[in-house]
Order: C-alpha cells, then sequence, then structure tokens
C-alpha cells in the first residue's frame, strides 16, 4: 500500500513548489477521493482536525517550519498503482488551482473535518482524527453517475428560471462523462454568445 510520503511526492510531481499547507490538505483530498472511487484507503496514515483543517502528523513532522516544499524525498510516486495514480491527478487537476488558504476554507465547511473537532470552536488546536469511514460515505455522495448529475443540473436551472434543451443536456453529459471540461463549455458558451453579438 502506498504511504502519505508517497502521495506527497507524486502530488509535487504534477504541481511543483507548494506551500506545506496547501500539500497538506491535497494529500487529505487524495484520501478523501480515492475513498470514494474505490472504497479502500490510498495510505493508512491518520489525519487529524487541526484548527487550519486536515493534516497528517507524519507528513508534518517531516516540513514543520518549511513555508514551501519543492521535493518530498521520503516519498516515491512509483510505488502508487494505476487507479492511486489516477486519484492523484485528478485531485491535482480539480484541487491544484486554490490557494491553502482557499482549500482549507473549503475543509472546514466539509463535514469530515467537522464531525472530528465536535463542538471545538474553529480556532481551538485538536488532534482528533478524522474517520476514514466518514470521508469514503461524505465524499462518494458527492459523486454522481452521468445521468444523475444531468438531471440534478437540469433540475438546478429549473429552479432558477432556465430550461436546458436537449442539446444543453447532451452538452452536461460530456462534462460528467470528463469529455470536456466544465470552464471549456462555458469557455466555447461564451465565445458562441460574442460571435452572435456581433
Amino acid at each position: 500500500m502506498a504511504t502519505a510520503h508517497d502521495v506527497a511526492a507524486a502530488i509535487l510531481g504534477h504541481l511543483g513548489t507548494m506551500t506545506a499547507m496547501k500539500l497538506e490538505k491535497l494529500v487529505y483530498y487524495c484520501q478523501g477521493w480515492h475513498l470514494a472511487r474505490t472504497g479502500r484507503p490510498l495510505f493508512q496514515e491518520p489525519i487529524e482536525a487541526w484548527r487550519e483543517g486536515p493534516v497528517v502528523p507524519h507528513l508534518y513532522r517531516q516540513h514543520r517550519g518549511q513555508r514551501s516544499v519543492n521535493e518530498w524525498p521520503l516519498g516515491e510516486a512509483s510505488h502508487l498503482t494505476t487507479a492511486q495514480v489516477d486519484t492523484v491527478r485528478w485531485v491535482t487537476e480539480t484541487y491544484g488551482r486554490f490557494s491553502a488558504a482557499e482549500l482549507s476554507t473549503m475543509n472546514h465547511n466539509e463535514l469530515p473535518w467537522r464531525l472530528a473537532r465536535g463542538a471545538l470552536p474553529e480556532s481551538a488546536p485538536s488532534t482528533e482524527q478524522v474517520d476514514v469511514n466518514i470521508m469514503r460515505s461524505y465524499y462518494a455522495r458527492q459523486v454522481a453517475g452521468v445521468e444523475t448529475a444531468v438531471v440534478l443540473a437540469s433540475a438546478n436551472a429549473a429552479l432558477e428560471g432556465a430550461e436546458f434543451d436537449e442539446d444543453w443536456q447532451d452538452r452536461l453529459r460530456d462534462v460528467a462523462a470528463g469529455v470536456i471540461s466544465a470552464d471549456d463549455l462555458i469557455a466555447q458558451e461564451i465565445a458562441r454568445i460574442s460571435s452572435e453579438q456581433r
């Protein structure tokens, strides 16, 4: 099984230098999404619900005092399986554009971190572990099949007074299936509207 150190090395291999705090958050998201996708943990090291968000103490002990990290000599990305590499790649592509502070804000709004901390105020220190079963359940609920995603998007649009025709539903299926990114679809739509207004 991969270790948190291997995951950290793989993340840095994908994105390059980043703050230690951002690395911690990305390792956490790799664990959460791997649990959701496969039902199995990506690594065994515990994650604790610190006030800045989830932290893997095994990693923290290595980067303590460093503001930024550009390599992880204790880990080896080649130890990851194909499925694990896919998870890390997806997480870095999805979350890598966010800053450490933005990722921390996201963590603070998500159930696994909040449940681990219980009634503690956000500013209080904590070493409570984030439960992997709660992570698995929480992130698995965020995953929807293509048709479910289209139905939910169409229903949300209808609540806002808009309707998606069949063409738009097909385009949403492409996004849900990963054929095109949401950003690319939006860019195409902006270009189409701009050309029509000329």
